[in-house]
């Protein structure tokens, strides 16, 4: 596939970096010097330093040949017209970034008037998957398949669990409902576990099963996380307001801790349901008095390093729960570590909704977990695919190693996926697969035709 991408800041560049790996034709228009240096030296891409406004620059690009164009610069009025420019020279699939408040609240209405087929706001992303992350007990991360009737958490294990105590394949014997632990994530390693392997106290594990189940398997393994009902954040950034904001209307005890005194006074203003205190998280003092002990905390600044040393010093002084943002992506991975829990970029949240756009085999939800070095995706099966017809048991070679199905949804329901399972067209198939196995997983569930749009990918992302 042949993809401009208008802007070359760190979600640009990340989604080039991504397609880049996946083998499409990838040009980037970004008028930033060093930008437009960094991605000609690391990436195998074209970039030219010029406006994303300018048609003249967008033909150069090779616009009136692409199949997409991406704008995802920090400017939406740049983004906006770069996709009307687009549609102007005949780019039949365009993709926009939206940051205002005001035109996220509109683009239900605007986006085709606008000549934008989709557009990200990668702040509401980010709010929404935090969200999830402190009201599902235990949850280190979160994502939903088949509108939300299956689910997959991270969760970390510890010495009380009862997962521990002997090989997957026994331990699912003692659980009444079904649930498939699709990934493993024990200090740096990821894998995709068999039957005999056996957890560890301090693994993250990755568990699929349906919603229904999920409150009764913490329980049986001693998982049971109970969701704080008083949360502490720091960092009056646009996602720690808005996070605020969301949780005070859901009834939460929400705590608004700010160093800056003018941010503190603005936020007090924005925030009339939340406790907005002028101090820093550092202060143990300051920290005890506000029921650390009691609390969950996040650490939502601008500066990656405060919220991680803010993280790690709430957990020592009790927080149930600590969970971080990180400004880049490549930071995800970096601070993903205990005694923090969790650790969220916007832009990578949003990297993956626009990657699941591109990708061929009918790709419906994508989301990048463990670091980003694996990924979850719900694929509608098509009628002719490799997959489709028998037994996954019986597939042998033609299944990809580092991939699992983990659950399908038929038209007799959602059910965790098993040796037995047969794919159907027009089944939804939910899937964990590490970087290196996506393609190959996507071309088992896509028709030939569409298996050759399918990204090849030659890395060893795990």
């Amino acid at each position: 596939m042949q993809i401009v991408i208008v802007g070359l800041g760190q979600m640009g560049f990340s989604l080039a970096e991504e397609l880049d790996k996946e083998g499409h034709d990838v040009s980037g228009v970004e008028p930033m010097r060093d930008r437009v240096e960094m991605a000609r030296t690391r990436l195998d891409i074209m970039a030219i330093r010029g406006s994303g406004v300018s048609r003249a620059v967008l033909r150069e690009a090779g616009a009136e040949k692409a199949d997409l164009i991406v704008a995802v610069s920090g400017s939406d009025e740049v983004n906006i017209v770069s996709c009307l420019i687009g549609r102007k020279l005949g780019i039949q699939k365009r993709l926009a970034r939206i940051e205002s408040r005001l035109l996220v609240k509109e683009m239900h209405d605007l986006h085709g008037i606008l000549g934008i087929d989709e557009f990200f706001a990668p702040r509401p992303v980010a709010v929404e998957h935090l969200t999830r992350i402190l009201t599902a007990p235990g949850t280190i991360e979160s994502a939903e398949f088949a509108g939300g009737r299956i689910i997959l958490r991270g969760l970390r294990v510890d010495s009380s669990s009862k997962l521990t105590s002997a090989p997957l394949s026994d331990v699912r014997e003692t659980f009444p409902e079904k649930f498939l632990v699709t990934a493993v994530r024990r200090d740096q390693d990821l894998v995709v576990p068999t039957g005999d392997f056996q957890v560890r106290e301090g693994d993250i594990i990755y568990v699929t099963m349906n919603v229904a189940a999920f409150r009764n398997f913490l329980s049986a393994f001693n998982l049971q996380r109970f969701p704080d009902r008083r949360i502490i954040i720091y960092g009056a950034s646009e996602v720690g307001l808005d996070l605020c904001r969301r949780l005070a209307q859901l009834k939460y005890d929400v705590v608004l801790l700010e160093e800056d005194e003018g941010k503190c006074e603005r936020a007090a203003e924005f925030l009339p349901l939340t406790s907005v205190i002028h101090g820093q998280p550092l202060d143990s003092g300051l920290m005890q008095d506000l029921k650390i002990n009691q609390s969950s905390f996040l650490g939502l600044s601008r500066r990656t390093e405060v919220n991680f040393a803010s993280a790690v010093a709430a957990k020592r002084l009790g927080a149930h729960h600590a969970v971080m943002l990180a400004s880049r992506p490549e930071e995800v991975e970096m601070f993903a570590r205990p005694p923090v829990d969790a650790v969220v970029n916007p832009i990578t949240l949003s990297v993956g909704a626009i990657l699941r756009s591109v990708r061929a085999g009918r790709v419906i939800i994508l989301f990048k977990m463990a670091g980003q070095r694996a990924e979850a995706l719900e694929i509608e099966a098509e009628a002719g695919a490799p997959g489709i017809g028998c037994p996954l048991s019986e597939l042998g070679d033609k299944f990809p190693a580092g991939a699992v199905v983990a659950a399908i949804v038929s038209k007799e329901g959602a059910h965790v996926a098993s040796g037995e399972t047969v794919v159907n067209p027009g089944d939804h198939v939910i899937v964990v697969a590490l970087n290196k196995a996506v393609p190959d997983i996507i071309r088992l569930f896509s028709t030939e035709a569409a298996a050759s749009r399918a990204p090849v990918n030659d890395g060893e992302n795990s």
